[in-house]
C-alpha cells in the first residue's frame, strides 16, 4: 500500500464522522422542536378547555396552560408567554415563545413556538 492511501482513509473517516455528527445533531434538534411544539399546543388546548368549563375563566385557563408548559419544557418554559381572552361565548388561549437551538456554532439562535386554541364557553340553560 502506498504511503498516501492510509492517510487518505483517515481524512475520509474524519470528514464522514463530522458530517454524521452534524446530521445526528440536526435530527435531535428537530425532535426537540417537535416535542416543544406539541407540549405548547397541548397545553393551550387543555387551558382553553379549562377556561371554557363551567365556572372557568381565561385566567384559570392561562394558569393551567402555564403549569403544563412548565412541566413539559422545564427551564425553556420561561421563553413562552401565555395569554387568554373571553369574548361572547368563546375563550381564546394563545402561547408565543421560542426554543433555543442546541447547535453550538449558531450562537443564541431560537426557533418560534406558537399555538392558539379557541373553545366554546359551556352554558347551562334552564327551560329550553
Amino acid at each position: 500500500m502506498p504511503g498516501g492511501q492510509s492517510g487518505q482513509a483517515l481524512v475520509e473517516g474524519a470528514i464522514a464522522f463530522v458530517l454524521l455528527t452534524m446530521v445526528a445533531l440536526a435530527l435531535v434538534q428537530f425532535a426537540l422542536f417537535v416535542h416543544a411544539q406539541n407540549v405548547v399546543t397541548g397545553a393551550v388546548q387543555d387551558g382553553a378547555r379549562s377556561a371554557a368549563g363551567a365556572g372557568g375563566t381565561p385566567e384559570r385557563g392561562v394558569a393551567h396552560a402555564r403549569a403544563l408548559i412548565r412541566a413539559g419544557l422545564g427551564a425553556e418554559a420561561s421563553a413562552v408567554e401565555v395569554s387568554g381572552t373571553a369574548a361572547g361565548g368563546t375563550v381564546v388561549i394563545e402561547a408565543r415563545g421560542s426554543l433555543r437551538l442546541l447547535i453550538p456554532w449558531v450562537g443564541d439562535a431560537r426557533v418560534p413556538l406558537r399555538a392558539r386554541a379557541i373553545a366554546q364557553k359551556e352554558e347551562f340553560r334552564v327551560g329550553r
